[in-house]
């Protein structure tokens, strides 16, 4: 009996496990700068439906970025042209303590939607840097990842 109890931490561990969909990062900025122009589209295609999906976006910057937060618009366009956009700002500095940094690279995840259900399809992700400024600096990448929560 004692080696069932043992065994079912494990299981249900194994059992949530997630599957990357899809995963895409961008890291071509120029002098680190992200101009307000730069749209950064991601298209993949769903070959079954997932029934519980999460999207999640992928951030890397510099230690010291030069602003607290930066508005984001995203994008999830879904087969047959349907569109949910979603704006949320992303926070940085000591006190948002969501960056994880290593030597000169700083990473932020942060869920954009969670458990959504995602027909087979095509589908277009785009992030939009909502910045007041001409270009946000200091930026290293801007990823995108789908995972099937099924």
């Amino acid at each position: 009996m004692k080696k069932v109890l043992l065994l079912l931490p494990l299981l249900v561990l194994f059992s949530c496990n997630k599957t990357i969909v899809f995963t895409k990062t961008f890291n071509d900025f120029e002098d680190n700068r992200w101009p307000k122009s730069d749209v950064k589209s991601y298209d993949f295609k769903v070959k079954k439906d997932i029934e519980s999906a999460d999207v999640t976006l992928h951030f890397s910057h510099t230690p010291d970025p030069k602003y607290s937060n930066l508005p984001i618009q995203v994008v999830i366009e879904f087969p047959g042209g349907d569109k949910e956009n979603i704006s949320f700002n992303l926070p940085f500095g000591e006190d948002a303590g969501m960056s994880e940094c290593e030597g000169d690279v700083c990473n932020l995840t942060m869920g954009i939607k969670e458990g959504i259900k995602m027909p087979a399809g095509e589908y277009i992700i785009t992030v939009i840097n909502a910045h007041q400024d001409e270009y946000v600096p200091n930026v290293l990448s801007v990823g995108i990842s789908v995972e099937n929560g099924n």
